[in-house]
């Protein structure tokens, strides 16, 4: 028990508005398994996530530039299509 002590609980709406997704994202984001859910009971239970599992899925979806951050989109790259280039020129 001491677990659940150390442990916050957060709604799926804190959740997704932490990850800037939809209610439906991290519904399916449980239901794959990606983030732990406990339910109470009832059909129309309250779903609660535990800070500790937001915290991994976090840290094990970040990536860096070089594994396709924000860094150079591929249409920007070489043999990219020069209108689609962001410093191309508009109008």
């Amino acid at each position: 028990m001491a677990e659940l002590d150390a442990d916050r609980f957060l709604t799926v709406q804190e959740v997704a508005d932490i990850l800037r997704v939809s209610r439906w994202s991290v519904g399916r984001y449980i239901g794959a398994g990606a983030l732990e859910a406990i339910k109470s009971d009832g059909p129309n239970g309250s779903v609660r996530i535990p800070l500790r599992s937001l915290r991994a899925y976090i840290e094990a979806h970040t990536i860096t530039i070089a594994e396709g951050g924000r860094g150079e989109s591929p249409r920007t790259g070489e043999g990219a299509d020069p209108a689609h280039r962001p410093d191309a020129p508009h109008g």
